[in-house]
């Protein structure tokens, strides 16, 4: 009589052996820090967070942060949008519902699904420049 083999116990994945990236805590708290400075009634895309985080070519890794951060710390994360100035949730799911009524609850009007960069992007493009070259102040 053959022995019958025992299923094997199905191992989770940690997200490391996922592929997932988990970003360095000094990264993800200056990306935080760096989404708390958006005044309200302002956006800023995902590159912008992470210029002003002093993290230039990094917007993947914003996205990564907000995506780990749990909705408990305070972080207005509906602030972040992309670089089109489009929400990045797909058009008509609840995320992307919840993130619209934040920032028209804020004062930003969108037009065709857009929010105007020129109007509520943050910071101002010549103010980024400046602080990129010569810091803050």
């Amino acid at each position: 009589m053959a022995s019958r083999n025992k299923p094997k116990a199905r191992k989770k994945k940690t997200a490391a052996k996922r592929g997932a990236v988990v970003a360095p805590a000094s990264d993800a708290a200056r990306i935080i820090a760096a989404i708390k400075r958006i005044p309200r009634g302002k956006v800023c895309t995902y590159g912008g967070v992470a210029d002003v985080a002093g993290l230039p070519r990094r917007a993947r890794l914003v996205g990564t942060v907000l995506r780990q951060t749990p909705a408990s710390r305070g972080v207005p994360w509906f602030r972040v949008i992309n670089a089109s100035g489009r929400i990045s949730f797909p058009a008509g799911s609840d995320g992307y519902a919840r993130q619209r009524k934040h920032l028209e609850n804020e004062g930003i009007d969108f037009v065709g699904g857009r929010v105007n960069l020129d109007v509520y992007g943050w910071p101002p493009r010549d103010k980024m420049l400046d602080e990129l070259l010569w810091g803050p102040g």
